[in-house]
């Protein structure tokens, strides 16, 4: 197994993840929607913009290069043949540990993005709600000012209706086009 030097190189991306997940975890349970936005802009800048792009392809990388560590957990479990069974288990370590931190690594890139996007939905949530809240309150307003108006008559609200005009009577016209609507 020669996943050794690849183990360190895995610690360098949490410095960046682990941290990140932890400030959105604390603004989504103990700081309101004003730093959840403002560390959405943050998050935004690794999520929603090209980099994103190249995220995606570091994963692939990191869950393959996980893979191949697990790959060498379970075959490195075999007796050493050389006489090294110090190496042989040095070997095994090295290969949990970079199973262990590529999928933490893994866990983590997901974790970010899926808070992202719950958060983008929290606050979307919450603006719809404002403004619901709002227009109950005018709702309630307009019918507060119409119940303390001086009319309280159930037909001042209503249109007044438009009168037909009427058709002549004498004229030839008119009793043609009545004969047109009257049908058999």
């Amino acid at each position: 197994v020669n996943m050794v030097p690849m183990v360190g190189l895995a610690y360098w991306p949490l410095l960046l993840w682990v941290p990140l997940l932890a400030a959105q975890c604390l603004t989504a349970v103990y700081l309101g929607s004003g730093m959840q936005g403002a560390l959405r802009s943050i998050t935004g800048l690794l999520v929603d913009t090209p980099v994103a792009g190249f995220l995606k392809i570091v994963w692939v990388v990191l869950l393959v290069l996980c893979l191949d560590c697990l790959r060498g957990v379970f075959t490195g479990a075999r007796a050493p043949s050389d006489g090294l069974p110090n190496a042989q288990m040095f070997e095994t370590y090295a290969a949990k540990e970079g199973a262990l931190v590529m999928a933490l690594n893994l866990v983590a890139m997901m974790a970010v993005q899926a808070m992202h996007v719950v958060t983008g939905k929290c606050i979307k949530l919450e603006l719809h709600m404002d403004i619901l809240k709002r227009q109950a309150q005018q709702q309630g307003q307009f019918a507060k000012q119409l119940l303390e108006a001086d009319e309280k008559k159930a037909t001042s609200g209503v249109p007044l209706e438009s009168k037909m005009p009427e058709t002549k009577a004498n004229g030839a016209e008119g009793e043609a086009e009545s004969e047109m609507r009257k049908r058999d």
